[in-house]
């Protein structure tokens, strides 16, 4: 199923280059498009939120102490 959807006319010209470019048609790169902006979106929050915990003195000394943790638990000691 497909919709339309309106977009100016500079981003249709930006996507019928890279479709003619790519050899890709517009529909497909529209939604590589989506899913870059969902993974950027998604990052930039999973960030945000780091960040917040660094402010918080309790909480990045308990994530410091998980990451320790899990370190010594997953070393190598097969050799």
């Amino acid at each position: 199923m497909s919709t339309t959807i309106r977009v100016s006319e500079e981003t249709r010209s930006r996507f019928a280059e890279l479709a003619k470019a790519t050899g890709r048609p517009m529909t497909e790169l529209l939604d590589d498009a989506a899913d870059a902006l969902e993974r950027r979106v998604f990052f930039d929050r999973f960030a945000a939120r780091y960040a917040e915990l660094r402010h918080d003195a309790d909480a990045w000394e308990e994530i410091q102490a998980e990451r320790a943790e899990e370190g010594s638990s997953l070393s190598d000691h097969s050799a």
